[in-house]
């Protein structure tokens, strides 16, 4: 665990203003939260704290008389609304009107929309006492107000961070890196200690404080109690669950961490998660409808989205291999790693074993959420075009989108769309069978058959055993993915998690024969974070890999697909940008240039008196460039020279 110290300061920095300087949390939410602590507290005590606060009595009385509780006549005293609803209810109640007024409403529009980050909130808090309920935990209430306040540190960044959060979630949004690591990245401490900082300077209970540690990390080394550890576990089930129904705490593709402890302490069988999620959508619902908000509803189908999620979490990227049963004949894929030596020997064999006439095999891009065709057996009698043929996901129709979405094959017939039509037409023929190719429930490509005549029907016999087939397909894409990713590893620099110098000199030289055979032009540009050394000087080390780790995100959210980024050296940066002439590589050296410089006034209170700015030189490959070192010279010189002449500007080589 970090020294208690070092967090506190760390939590110091990030804030405009000393802690003990921060507004104090809402009384009464801090007496309520202190009396649900204390086994003592009886119905007298809620209905002191709440008839102490007038505002607050006001929206109990408006709750505890709403539809919500369907009593028959008014409630207009404290002590009865206590009394009929019981301890529970009302103290529910309470928090959960302070949180929304006090941290949600009435607050500045921004990226981070804190009516979301309240409906998370709620989700995570009921499903806390729920799960607490199930595991027969003797306070659940407590779970409740522990997942209500969990990521209280989102809020406190996004008011008192010297950046806010709102600029913290539109400058990362394309890093792809972890939220709790982008965030330590800008702030220097990610929200989870902020929250448990603040709690304990508001003397919270020790549960609360607790949570807001832990929840997003590993706990096996704090020295917990088995109660204590279930505890954290809960909330954070809780917090992932409410992530998998499409409500986490901010709009983001990035799923909360989910550690191992969690997994061990706590699996969907004990949970009933169908009766869970049922019993939280009914009761978020009419808190919603009360507050006028709109929650997602919950179906069986959500039970099955959290256990699939859970199962994503715990593996390790590399498929593991399920009992089909196919015929040895064409289990080609488990021969080879390389999708090009594997999916023809694959589809040949599919030919001789069944007779199949045609088989055209798509992959799937998950960036671009398109299929696209890599393989075509046997080849065609007129070339194909330039372009591949692609289908987007989103566009899919019909029964190809049953296909895909009910994992069975389907027969395509072209009277059907126009889209079908393009693949018949590819295929030469009026209908094909479309066979998805899935792993563990996640689609790696679509694998299509046809009759080789279009005048000989479809034989849809073989459908099943291809089937069986695509599974494997499945298994073999999946592992050739899991071998190239880690043979890139040891191309990859673990600061900035671009690529290494060794990875820089490989893709100049491959990029330089093939620019020399084929008479393409390719740009290089150096990059240089300016006056780096003050960084390290004046904030310490940890400070200036945060600032490398910006940089390279940067560059990184701006680049083109088939271009490279990597990290040539220290503080410097290298990019080359294929078929790119000199206006389109200064455009993007000066969009690089600009992002960083607005990035570096967001960071102005971090790091104040240090601007992040960068120079960049670029150089574009010619003919008197005889090999890479040449042309990386040329950029060197154009980027000395954009240093010398004031920083934070771009110099081209040819100028």
């Amino acid at each position: 665990m970090d020294d208690p110290d070092t967090i506190a300061h760390s939590v110091r920095t990030a804030l405009r203003s000393r802690v003990g300087d921060l507004p104090p949390a809402p009384a009464a939410a801090v007496k309520l939260l202190r009396l649900t602590s204390d086994d003592n507290t009886g119905v007298a005590d809620i209905s002191r704290v709440i008839e102490t606060e007038p505002a607050l009595a006001a929206k109990v009385l408006r709750i505890v008389n709403s539809p919500f509780y369907g009593f028959p006549r008014g409630i207009r005293s404290i002590p009865r609304a206590v009394t009929l609803l019981g301890l529970s209810a009302v103290r529910q109640a309470a928090l959960n009107v302070l949180f929304y007024d006090d941290l949600v409403r009435g607050s500045d529009k921004g990226t981070f929309n804190r009516v979301y980050f309240w409906q998370h909130s709620l989700l995570v808090a009921i499903l806390s006492r729920s799960i607490a309920q199930r595991l027969g935990h003797p306070d659940a209430d407590s779970l409740y107000a522990a997942g209500l306040l969990h990521d209280l540190g989102k809020v406190i960044l996004e008011s008192h961070g010297r950046v806010r959060y709102s600029d913290f979630l539109a400058a990362s949004i394309h890093s792809g890196n972890p939220s709790r690591e982008d965030e330590r990245i800008f702030f220097g401490v990610s929200h989870d200690t902020v929250g448990a900082v603040i709690c304990a300077s508001w003397e919270l209970p020790e549960l609360v404080c607790r949570v807001q540690s832990l929840h997003h990390r590993s706990f096996s080394d704090a020295g917990l109690t088995p109660q204590q550890a279930q505890e954290v576990a809960i909330v954070a089930l809780a917090d992932f669950i409410a992530w998998t129904q499409g409500i986490g705490s901010v709009k983001t593709l990035s799923s909360p961490c989910l550690s191992p402890e969690v997994l061990a302490l706590l699996t969907p069988e004990q949970l009933d998660l169908a009766d869970l999620l049922a019993r939280a959508d009914t009761e978020i619902t009419e808190i919603g409808a009360f507050y006028g908000l709109q929650f997602p509803s919950s179906m069986q189908l959500r039970a099955n989205m959290v256990i699939t999620a859970i199962s994503l979490s715990q593996s390790d990227g590399v498929a593991q291999p399920v009992a089909t049963g196919p015929r040895t004949s064409y289990t080609a894929p488990h021969h080879s790693l390389d999708p090009d030596e594997f999916i023809p020997r694959t589809l040949e064999a599919l030919r001789q074993e069944f007779g199949i006439g045609r088989l055209l095999m798509m992959q799937i891009e998950s960036r671009r959420r398109c299929l696209v065709a890599t393989h075509l057996l046997p080849k065609p009698v007129n070339p194909a075009p330039d372009a591949p043929l692609e289908l987007t996901i989103s566009a899919l129709s019909g029964d190809l989108v049953r296909c895909l979405r009910e994992h069975r094959p389907v027969v395509i017939r072209e009277t059907e769309s126009n889209q079908h039509a393009t693949i018949l037409a590819r295929l030469g023929v009026t209908e094909a069978a479309a066979v998805p190719v899935m792993n563990r429930g996640r689609l790696m490509g679509l694998l299509w058959l046809s009759s080789e005549d279009a005048s000989v029907p479809l034989n849809i016999g073989p459908l099943p055993e291809v089937l069986l087939v695509a599974g494997e397909l499945g298994i073999a894409l999946e592992r050739s993915r899991a071998f190239a990713q880690e043979r890139a590893k040891a191309e990859i620099d673990a600061l900035t998690r671009l690529h290494n110098r060794g990875a820089v000199d490989r893709v100049l030289n491959q990029t330089f024969r093939q620019a020399a055979d084929s008479g393409r032009r390719f740009a290089v540009g150096l990059l240089d974070i300016d006056r780096f050394k003050r960084f390290n000087d004046t904030f310490g080390h940890q400070a200036g890999d945060d600032v490398l780790r910006i940089v390279a995100d940067t560059l990184r959210s701006l680049i083109r697909p088939g271009d490279f980024l990597g990290r040539y050296g220290g503080e410097e940066f290298l990019f080359v940008l294929v078929d790119t002439g000199e206006q389109g590589a200064l455009s993007y050296a000066e969009r690089v240039r600009q992002e960083i410089e607005r990035r570096g006034r967001l960071l102005s209170d971090r790091f104040p008196g240090h601007a992040l700015t960068a120079s960049i030189g670029v150089a574009l490959s010619e003919r008197h460039h005889l090999d890479p070192g040449e042309i990386v010279a040329a950029a060197d010189a154009a980027l000395y020279r954009a240093k010398e002449t004031g920083r934070n500007r771009v110099a081209a080589a040819w100028a």
